[in-house]
């Protein structure tokens, strides 16, 4: 369960279960470089984790900058190792009553940042013949729920790409999927709805480092939850949908 002097690019470690999982891997050897919008709270995590570790703002919304970013860390540690995608944004609205704006905002930054990082890091990566991508979709992106988009379509997308990446990336990559159920976060507090089996972000943090070690393709938690949306995708949608209209 080491990640001992493997560099690991973190891209929303600001907060959430990217702060959680930059904690929790640096704790287990690995050098880290931090990506995220808030500059500050980098800073922080940083003065936390200790000197060996490099911060790298960044808004992945930005495909430029996320291209030289990527080139920067490449060249700072003439490796990168693994790559994992966390940023996301969220704002639970109803279909009749989208803020265009906030949408616009959530595909920027969950959608086109998705592509921007698989653009920068895939050449990086084939290039040293070596290295792990891992993307944050969510088990919100498994189906469509009353409420939840258009935060759910975006992660429908980044699965989608996840699973496209698999099967274009050679032999020597290997290529995750991160679906988290209800994680304990600033985003899912916008929430004024139950939230069954929600965990905390540093429970997440461990079962996605867990995750990262395995030979498996996603890494979904907690799977009492996981396992029932799963089951949604499988079943006729006359059936989906009078299960999801009661939920």
């Amino acid at each position: 369960m080491s990640f001992n002097g493997e560099v690991i690019w973190i891209i929303g470690a600001s907060s959430g279960i990217g702060h959680a999982l930059a904690i929790e891997l640096a704790g287990r050897g690995a050098t880290l470089a931090l990506s995220a919008r808030r500059k500050e709270e980098l800073e922080k995590l940083k003065q936390q984790l200790g000197e060996r570790h490099i911060l790298y703002p960044l808004d992945v919304a930005d495909g430029e900058l996320t291209t030289r970013t990527a080139k920067a860390i490449h060249a700072a540690k003439g490796r990168i190792d693994r790559v994992i995608f966390m940023s996301a944004a969220y704002t639970p609205m109803q279909l009749d009553a989208l803020d265009m704006l906030v949408t616009k905002h959530m595909i920027e930054v969950n959608i086109l940042g998705a592509f921007n990082v698989v653009h920068a890091v895939l050449p990086l990566l084939k290039e040293q013949k070596s290295g792990q991508m891992a993307l944050c979709g969510s088990v919100a992106g498994y189906t469509g729920l009353s409420g939840g988009q258009p935060y759910s379509a975006t992660k429908a997308a980044v699965i989608n790409l996840a699973e496209s990446l698999y099967a274009e990336c050679p032999k020597h990559m290997d290529v995750k999927l991160i679906s988290p159920g209800f994680v304990r976060t600033a985003l899912t507090d916008k929430n004024d709805f139950s939230m069954p089996m929600i965990i905390t972000p540093e429970a997440a943090a461990k079962e996605i480092a867990r995750g990262l070690l395995s030979k498996s393709f996603e890494i979904h938690f907690p799977k009492k939850f996981t396992l029932v949306l799963k089951f949604l995708r499988l079943i006729p949608y006359a059936l989906t949908f009078k299960i999801t209209k009661k939920l």
